[in-house]
């Protein structure tokens, strides 16, 4: 059975932020009053995601083996670099 869930928001910060999409480390720089849709689909997604708000950003977290696509202002934007490098730039602001 292939389910999905969908997740909005806007970025109303003065400033860009950094989406992080886990497990798969994808990470993109939302823009100031950006509209963001997160499509997960996959066999296993669950009814609700999670999501963790930091300082600079946020981490949306993702079952394992969903697929994930991220559309900003209405246009789909590829994966963006799978490294956790930025991520932990993101955790680290937020201690």
């Amino acid at each position: 059975m292939n389910n999905s869930q969908e997740f909005r928001f806007i970025n109303g910060a003065p400033k860009r932020l950094l989406l992080v999409i886990e497990p798969i480390s994808s990470e993109f720089w939302i823009e100031s009053h950006a509209t963001v849709k997160i499509l997960v689909e996959g066999d296993d997604v669950p009814a609700t995601l999670d999501v963790e708000y930091l300082a600079g950003g946020m981490v949306v977290y993702t079952s394992e083996g969903s697929r994930v696509q991220v559309f900003k202002n209405g246009r789909h934007l590829p994966q963006g670099r799978r490294s956790k490098r930025m991520a932990s730039r993101l955790f680290r602001q937020s201690s």
